[in-house]
């Protein structure tokens, strides 16, 4: 009697259902939903297109900001901007779905919970990303240390800070994590330049010879906002001295300052038929 009966049971439940309707419902879900993601893309271009051509005029008419800042407030508004269209984006589909969110939000209990912790440290990343915008304690371009991580800021975003390091590898570093920062792109630079010497060497001439190159090409050199100060002869204290300049530099041009003074001065002095020691000469970049 069951075995007959099951399949009558389950064909008639199965014949209940009324399919035209079910895929008529679930085919205008889609539509609805390609329609509203195209429409959300032809906003995401058109919204950027905006972004970038007020930033581009801006950029134009404000010649007193720093580049750097302005890299890092595009960044920023293309970011937000992003985030902003991808929750209503989801908001949209979820309602055309039929998803209750009002009432799920309201009922979700430890889920609530859960999602409020998650929510409390996405809000701590984007304070703290505020603070360190606004503070202008970085900016896109600028070479710094943030815990054990060194190198350039690829892109500051609302939640994390990317930092491209020495050996090319992008670190992606949550803002709330970010409690000291060391700049050293803040404000002017100085490129440090020791060239090791031997103790017979004719220092009186080497000085000579970099204040006539200083003297040569520092008036053709973009970058250098101030003349180049020439130390003399320092202890490097491990043995050895050396002739130490600092010649004071924008932040764009500093490595290209130093690699290519330090390579005019060492020419100049080899053309000169003075030997410097086989030891490895130094160059270094250092805050003003």
């Amino acid at each position: 009697m069951n075995k007959t009966d099951n399949p009558s049971f389950i064909t008639k439940y199965i014949e209940s259902f009324k399919w035209d309707q079910i895929l008529h419902n679930i085919t205008n879900i889609v539509i609805d939903v390609v329609l509203i993601s195209i429409f959300f893309l032809i906003l995401k271009a058109v919204g950027k297109m905006i972004i970038n051509r007020l930033f581009s005029n801006y950029a134009k008419k404000q010649h007193g900001v720093a580049e750097n800042r302005l890299k890092t407030l595009h960044s920023l508004s293309v970011n937000s901007y992003m985030y902003i269209l991808v929750f209503f984006w989801i908001y949209s589909v979820l309602t055309f779905i039929g998803v209750p969110i009002g009432t799920l939000l309201a009922g979700a209990g430890l889920f609530s919970v859960a999602i409020g912790l998650g929510a409390q440290g996405l809000a701590n990343d984007i304070i703290n990303g505020f603070f360190i915008l606004f503070e202008k304690q970085i900016s896109i371009g600028d070479y710094v240390t943030i815990g054990d991580v060194t190198g350039t800021v690829s892109e500051i975003g609302l939640r994390t800070t990317k930092i491209r390091s020495n050996n090319d590898s992008l670190n992606f570093i949550p803002n709330r994590y970010i409690t000291s920062i060391c700049n050293m792109s803040k404000d002017r630079m100085k490129a440090e330049i020791n060239i090791r010497v031997n103790p017979d060497t004719p220092i009186t001439e080497v000085i000579n010879i970099i204040k006539q190159v200083n003297a040569d090409y520092v008036p053709k050199t973009e970058g250098i906002i101030a003349d180049p100060q020439l130390l003399g002869t320092v202890d490097m204290g491990d043995g050895t001295i050396a002739v130490k300049e600092y010649i004071p530099t924008t932040d764009e041009a500093r490595f290209d300052v130093q690699f290519e003074y330090l390579q005019l001065y060492l020419e100049a002095i080899k053309k000169a038929g003075i030997k410097l020691p086989n030891n490895k000469v130094i160059a270094d970049i250092s805050n003003s």
